[in-house]
């Protein structure tokens, strides 16, 4: 019953003790950022004890997924290591090996040189250019199995886990569970792991330039080494200093209010989604839309719309930064003779070069470095998330208890169903949506409920299925009380049908053969005799692949990003992606309601079911119909116990033994 409406709540206002955000204006957006706090060394100090301490406290979620990892693919991840750990090494080793033929030139112009040294750098540095893209082809081959074997591993868990989380709190467990719509790419454990490596390898890469950039650098002579030394630390130090954007800060939040732009926006989507295209026609307001965003185009004029990101050229730093970044990478010779012009020789030339290579290398490694913002901290606190998913428990503990029980009064037909001064108020509301509620079901009664719209019909229905607990009172159920029961099995006593089903995307088979155990595996004549009591055999055999046909299409290669579609593509291919492309069913309300009475029918005929409750689930049908089905209901009943909210309920007054 979707038609109650819920009570008006209440929300705490509490004001900000924090100063407000500075603003910024670009175009049509306004930007707001917070000014950054004034250096404290000693609280910035306590701070990073504490995060450290934190991170040590998480380490053991970090040394149980690695565990596990390597547990799932051992001769995968000690080559993912070696790899790692070659790559993290090439850049320094080609540095080495252009150094070595720096100094050879270099000898060579005073007469000291050495053929064998020679030899070793070329073939070095020959040999460090073909492993390399070969560790990384073989990174890239280890990471697809292992993202298959952790989502084989790891997923499944997820499920189970969510699975158990009560409707009341499933909107605050969104940040630790995966997100729907993203299954291909979501790999539970992966960013870990990547995390992980790309620490190891950006930490050893840096280390190890260095150390055989200081080498090179520390063997020249004075002054020449003290000048080679500060172009070493400067263009670091610049790439350190110089801020990501104009607001000098890490983040920052960016808003418009301009109403054309809003307009525009909302015309943009009116023209160009098939969602609307009916209406627009059947209200005459089609040949409108363009004229409509034409008009706000000329209120906009020559704004900038572009949204404020850093890349997009609104935001992007100060030039001075850019100039030294530049200055200190691209021009070290030049800086150098207008330092020492008279030390200016072959010698100061090979180191230069040298220079200018590594500091080309290292310049890539650092800012790899600072565009990740993985640290230690994050990758514990990854491992901490994944396993409190894991072991997810609901708020909404089960009981003891299996259901039914004849040992602990449950009847061999129906469920008896007793509420004692029941009172329900949604959190944070300001009023009760049920207020001492007492009633008794007997096993096997039928029991129409009746009311205005809003009066806590659904509300009444869920509290039976344990959506909820109620604020004060008592729910019984065959004599105990409801949450003594383990809830699960309470609910697979109850086939609950509503007034506005959902369909699930999967095929009309698989939707109708939701919701069975595991152990029943149904029939295509059980199956197609389920349909015929929810009356839409004649529906289902009109689609084009009957009862295999996809109600609702997932978010697969034709549907998710890019429509499947990779660089530009000729008509043919399109087509052919056309053909393999699962279309969209259209379905009506009341073919909607049939399907999930299929669906009712099907777990009434295979499952234990001792509740039926149906919950004004033929409003979208015709009269016959719904006749129809609610004959198959009664012709099923055979002593369960029903439930049915209706408005048109007249016809079924003489066989009710109840009427709320």
């Amino acid at each position: 019953m979707t038609d109650e409406k819920k009570p008006t709540c209440i929300r705490d206002v509490v004001p900000s003790p924090h100063p407000p955000p500075r603003i910024l204006s670009h175009g049509i957006y306004t930007i707001a950022y917070e000014s950054p706090s004034p250096v404290n060394w000693t609280s910035d100090i306590r701070a990073w004890i504490e995060q450290y301490l934190v991170s040590f406290t998480n380490l053991s979620y970090a040394r149980r997924l690695f565990g596990e990892i390597y547990i799932l693919a051992p001769g995968l991840l000690i080559g993912h290591i070696c790899a790692t750990l070659w790559l993290s090494i090439s850049d320094a080793l080609l540095l080495f090996c252009l150094g070595s033929i720096f100094n050879f030139v270099e000898g060579h112009s005073s007469g000291n040189v050495s053929h064998d040294s020679l030899n070793i750098a070329i073939y070095g540095g020959f040999f460090c250019a073909i492993i390399e893209p070969a560790c990384s082809r073989y990174l890239a081959y280890v990471n697809d199995i292992m993202n298959s074997r952790l989502k084989a591993h790891f997923l499944p868990q997820l499920i189970e886990a969510s699975m158990r989380v009560d409707v009341s709190s499933m909107q605050d467990c969104y940040t630790i569970f995966p997100v729907r719509g993203h299954f291909p790419s979501d790999v539970p454990g992966s960013s870990f792991l990547q995390g992980l490596f790309h620490i190891i390898r950006t930490t050893i890469s840096l280390l190890s330039q260095v150390a055989v950039l200081m080498n090179a650098v520390l063997h020249k002579p004075s002054p020449e080494r003290e000048v080679l030394f500060l172009f070493c630390i400067a263009h670091p130090l610049v790439r350190w200093l110089a801020p990501s954007n104009v607001t000098g800060t890490q983040g920052y939040i960016f808003y418009t209010l301009n109403v054309p732009f809003k307009k525009m926006k909302s015309l943009y989507d009116l023209a160009f989604s098939s969602q609307y295209r009916e209406e627009l026609i059947l209200n005459g307001a089609a040949n409108s839309i363009h004229s409509e965003y034409q008009r706000s185009t000329e209120q906009l004029g020559d704004e900038i719309v572009t949204e404020p990101f850093p890349w997009a050229g609104g935001l992007i730093r100060r030039w001075y930064w850019d100039f030294l970044i530049n200055l200190t990478l691209d021009l070290p010779l030049a800086v150098y003779a207008l330092i020492l012009p008279c030390r200016l020789s072959p010698s100061s030339v090979m180191s230069i070069a040298l220079l200018q290579q590594a500091t080309n290398r290292l310049s890539l490694s650092i800012g790899e470095y600072g565009m990740n913002s993985t640290s230690i901290k994050s990758l514990c606190l990854q491992a901490k998330w994944l396993y409190d998913a894991i072991s997810y428990k609901s708020k909404m503990p089960n009981g003891p208890m299996s259901y039914p029980d004849s040992s602990r009064g449950s009847s061999s037909d129906g469920m008896k169903i007793s509420f004692r001064q029941v009172s329900l108020r949604y959190e944070r509301c300001s009023h009760n949506a049920l207020d001492d509620v007492t009633l008794e079901i007997a096993p096997g009664q039928l029991v129409l409920v009746v009311g205005v719209n809003g009066s806590g019909k659904s509300s009444l229905l869920k509290l039976i299925a344990r959506l909820s607990n109620p604020t004060e009172g008592e729910i019984l159920i065959d004599d105990n009380s409801l949450s003594t029961y383990d809830s699960d099995d309470v609910r697979a006593s109850i086939a609950f049908l509503p007034q506005l089903p959902l369909l699930f995307p999967m095929s009309v088979k698989e939707n109708i053969c939701l919701g069975l155990p595991s152990r029943v595996h149904a029939t295509d004549e059980q199956i197609q005799q389920a349909a015929k009591m929810g009356s839409c055999t004649n529906w289902v055999s009109k689609l084009q692949n009957g009862y295999d046909t996809q109600v609702k299409p997932t978010h697969d290669i034709g549907n998710g990003w890019a429509n499947g579609t990779y660089g530009t593509i000729s008509e043919r291919l399109r087509e052919e992606l056309a053909r393999h492309k699962q279309q969209t069913v259209t379905i009506s309300g009341g073919e909607k309601q049939r399907l999930a009475a299929a669906r009712t029918f099907m777990r009434i005929n295979h499952t234990d079911i001792r509740l039926v409750v149906v919950d004004e689930a033929t409003s979208s049908l015709d009269a016959i119909t719904e006749r129809d089905i609610l004959s198959e209901f009664h012709h099923v009943r055979q002593g369960k116990t029903m439930i049915l909210v209706t408005h048109r309920f007249h016809h079924l007054v003489k066989e009710a033994d109840q009427i709320m």
